[in-house]
């Protein structure tokens, strides 16, 4: 609805202060009354507007959060699919690493058993030597 011009009002007043207008004055008043309560109803519809565009930007803003805390949870994932992976393969080497130190502990007794048991035989055959 336009605005109405102000030498329209101003034109109002002046009939309406000269009597000029007689009965039309209640339906005048009624008028102005309808008018003001329609602007009140569009000053309400634009601030509800306005609201509105505040709540719109409101949910932007958590989505563009939510979306920047999800590229974060995604690397955190994958670092932990990492970790689990390398966490594996640690666990490998250390069993390889495990089976290879009992080898060579075994491998090491076994040595030292066969040094002992030859140098045992070297000295019994010089015993025998010697007492001969």
């Amino acid at each position: 609805m336009s605005a109405r011009e102000p030498w329209f009002e101003d034109e109002e007043a002046r009939m309406e202060k000269e009597g000029l207008l007689g009965g039309r004055q209640s339906t005048l008043q009624h008028r102005r009354q309808v008018r003001g309560d329609i602007l009140r109803k569009h000053e309400q519809i634009d601030d509800i507007s306005r609201s509105i565009t505040d709540v719109q930007e409101i949910f932007q803003d958590f989505a563009s959060l939510v979306k920047g805390q999800q590229i974060a949870i995604d690397d955190i994932e994958s670092n932990i699919q990492d970790t689990k992976e390398k966490t594996e393969e640690a666990l490998k080497e250390v069993v390889t690493a495990s089976d290879y130190s009992r080898r060579r502990r075994n491998a090491l007794c076994y040595t030292l058993f066969f040094v002992l048991l030859v140098t045992a035989g070297v000295g019994i055959f010089a015993y025998e030597l010697s007492s001969v």
